[in-house]
């Protein structure tokens, strides 16, 4: 992933050849980024022979990466994945990485297998490997990395896999995932969720570095604002919903009045007038709808993102 300061217009995220098998898997990312790529096992339609094509599957089983939980779950990210066959071409340039020297490659094979994958994103799109060893502030610190200093540094994806797992995964055992995997990809695909993630792109930038660097502080500070931003919107979301019934209140109040003052009846009195009282209600909305404390464009925008994706998939927090 180059500088965050190059133009781009989508973020596509890379993975490694395990990361369907989890519980959940895919659920956050497909909330989180324009495409996925996804290294999957590969088969006679990638020009092998059906022996290769069943040692390669064998090969998959034995090492636990599950072929076919993963051609179980792939087909219903649909248009929001593109499926990397992992080949022998590509075991080969993952294999020369790996004995190339890189430290990074020593600690993680799988977050390098993610590395391979980069180039196949377009033009258009900056790349991030999205494979990370930490989905939660309780991975951080079981690491130590709370109490390491200088900070340890963490790729940027890091980040984007702790608020996803942190905000966007439900925790009610008794949901089908693969269903709710289908309901992360549909609205996912929305024209207005999409147009709002770029807003939550912007927004992460503030926690990584010109290197697209991050550490457990900047995340913890991320999940933080974020969490506090979207308890904001539910409560702006609860006084419009008490808005919307007090001008339905009293509309019907002001129709009511008139129909007491021309049959005569007994006179309606409120006190401080009504009008005065909907205007105190106006000021309390917007109030409401003003987080404390500056906030820039994107921030906004982007937990609207969150808050509208843990409504469709459930999730409480």
């Amino acid at each position: 992933m180059s500088d965050t300061t190059e133009p781009w217009h989508q973020l596509w995220a890379t993975f490694s050849v395990k990361d369907h098998c989890p519980p959940g898997a895919f659920v956050a990312e497909v909330l989180l980024y324009d495409k996925l790529l996804i290294p999957v096992v590969p088969t006679e339609e990638d020009g092998l022979s059906p022996e290769d094509a069943d040692a390669e599957w064998d090969r998959w089983l034995a090492a636990g990466w599950d072929p076919a939980r993963q051609a179980e779950v792939t087909p219903i990210l649909g248009d929001s994945a593109e499926l990397i066959p992992w080949t022998s071409a590509l075991q080969g340039e993952w294999k020369a990485r790996m004995e190339s020297g890189f430290a990074a490659a020593r600690r993680n094979g799988y977050f390098e297998s993610g590395t391979v994958l980069q180039r196949f994103a377009p033009a258009m799109a900056r790349a991030v490997v999205a494979v990370s060893q930490y989905r939660s502030v309780a991975d951080l610190e079981r690491a130590g990395i709370r109490r390491r200093r200088p900070e340890t540094t963490l790729p940027a994806g890091s980040l984007l896999a702790v608020l996803g797992h942190e905000l966007l995964l439900p925790d009610d055992p008794g949901q089908n995932e693969l269903d709710v995997l289908g309901r992360a990809v549909a609205e996912s695909q929305k024209d207005e969720y999409r147009n709002r993630r770029r807003a939550l792109f912007q927004w992460q930038q503030k926690f990584l570095s010109s290197g697209a660097i991050t550490d457990a502080t900047s995340i913890r500070a991320a999940l933080r604002e974020m969490t506090n931003l979207v308890d904001q919107l539910k409560t702006a979301t609860a006084a419009q919903k008490k808005w919307k019934f007090a001008k339905r209140f009293f509309s019907f109040l002001g129709i009511a009045a008139k129909g007491v003052a021309l049959g005569g009846g007994p006179p309606l009195t409120i006190v401080g007038g009504s009008a005065g009282v909907v205007a105190s209600l106006g000021t309390f909305v917007v109030d409401q709808l003003s987080p404390s404390g500056p906030a820039e464009d994107s921030a906004i925008p982007a937990a609207t993102l969150v808050l509208d994706a843990q409504g469709s998939l459930g999730v409480e927090h």
